[in-house]
């Protein structure tokens, strides 16, 4: 009569047996490819809408935040959008970034004025850090809760 631990080895070796070349099947795996939006890193992998689309019948900012966007991905990611579409059940987006991977941007100038901002200060110099303290401090409403940090 086998002891109760004599019986756990050969399943242990089993699972292991089965298991270990599935592991190093996905270790075998590259790093996260880029997004359609060309950032790695981003939370949001939509592609962002082409700038140009907003030329005319629109206002000027429009297509700047467009720009902003599309040249920054992994900075306008970071920034928390307080038009409060992430928490909106009908939007449901990630970050600012979710906002210009469709037309919900170009008719909110709160997404617009973030966007543009942010790159008019990573233009000028700061850091991803700066940026996005200074984006979300001056559009922070009263009672919202922090948002420092991808994601949140």
């Amino acid at each position: 009569m086998r002891k109760p631990n004599q019986l756990r080895v050969p399943a242990a070796s089993a699972c292991l047996a089965f298991l270990l070349p599935l592991m190093a099947a996905g270790s075998t795996k590259s790093a996260k490819k880029p997004a359609p939006n060309g950032c790695a890193a981003c939370l949001e992998t939509g592609e962002v809408l082409d700038p140009a689309q907003f030329t005319q019948g629109y206002e000027p900012d429009v297509r700047k935040s467009y720009e902003a966007a599309k040249k920054y991905p992994d900075l306008i990611d970071r920034i928390h959008c307080f038009c409060e579409c992430k928490e909106s059940k009908r939007e449901n987006h990630k970050t600012l970034l979710t906002c210009f991977t469709n037309l919900h941007a170009a008719g909110c100038g709160i997404c617009q004025h973030e966007a543009i901002m942010a790159a008019q200060l990573k233009d000028k110099g700061a850091s991803d850090d700066e940026v996005e303290i200074t984006v979300e401090s001056l559009h922070k409403t009263e009672g919202h809760p922090r948002t420092f940090g991808r994601g949140i």
